[in-house]
């Protein structure tokens, strides 16, 4: 049976399972704001439940510090816009202690994190603090959370955010959670000696970082999005565009139904494709 074309949700979801690996451990914090939760904490559990679904049966799945491996198919009317208010009525293996979580990000125990920004640069340096000078800013911004831990302490940190001009910069106004800071090299010297950003997903494309340069550089554009739509939505100033641009792979028909009809056959998590028409 062929199916519906993939929605730009179900491909980000799709990008981010592929990435995942078995044996992992996966931290997703809690965000806010309808956009926010929908990028930053919808896409990714469909994703990390999609990836334990085919190759990572072995996984763990952390949501907010405490829930530990949810029932995606299961979780709580309401979620879609209260997400943090009903995790303890979610079925799921296990429920942690979140003050221990300390503890597990400092032994170097979390594999994946999941982050946002107002500000990402071509280095991967994200900015949550304020826009503008730090002392008079243009916008003060909710603060760091949780996202130095993020960026020091993880395995690697997917960066995941809507795709304008305004949070793509050269340089961000404050390094909240590190990226490569200015260069190759650079992490290493501050005593950073692990972690860092190993994507930039948007709902136009992805990015990775180039081993040698550490740069951030696109590797591919969603269906139905241009190269020159990405340029002109991407603030970097050095040359981020290769050659030849692939289309990002989309989600085989297996990963559809999975996505469809075993993790989220109410729509709670993702809006389903007759939304997007």
């Amino acid at each position: 049976m062929t199916r519906e074309s993939p929605n730009v949700y179900e491909v980000m979801a799709t990008v981010i399972a592929r990435e995942l690996r078995n044996d992992e451990l996966w931290f997703l914090g809690l965000s806010t704001g309808p956009q926010t939760i929908l990028l930053l904490t919808r896409i990714p559990i469909v994703a990390m439940a999609l990836a334990q679904h085919t190759h990572a049966p072995d996984s763990w799945m952390l949501v907010a510090g405490w829930v530990m491996n949810p029932d995606v198919s299961r979780v709580p009317t309401g979620m879609e816009s209260e997400f943090g208010t009903l995790l303890g009525t979610w079925p799921a293996e296990a429920y942690n202690n979140s003050l221990c979580m300390s503890y597990v990000a400092a032994r170097h125990e979390i594999d994946v994190g999941f982050g946002s920004a107002a500000q990402v640069d071509k280095y991967g340096n994200c900015n949550t603090v304020a826009i503008g000078d730090y002392v008079r800013p243009k916008v003060r911004l909710i603060g760091p959370v949780n996202q130095p831990g993020h960026f020091s302490l993880f395995g690697r940190e997917i960066i995941i955010l809507p795709h304008e001009k305004r949070n793509f910069v050269d340089r961000v106004d404050f390094v909240s959670g590190a990226g490569y800071l200015d260069g190759p090299g650079r992490r290493e010297e501050v005593g950073l000696v692990r972690g860092g950003p190993c994507m930039i997903l948007t709902d136009k494309a992805v990015f990775r970082f180039d081993d040698r340069t550490r740069l951030a550089r696109l590797e591919s554009v969603h269906s139905g999005v241009t190269v020159d739509e990405v340029i002109a939505h991407t603030g970097f100033v050095h040359d981020f565009v290769p050659e030849n641009v692939p289309l990002t792979p989309a989600p085989t028909e297996e990963e559809l139904r999975l996505i469809r009809e075993e993790i989220d056959p109410r729509g709670v998590m993702l809006p389903r494709w007759t939304e997007q028409r």
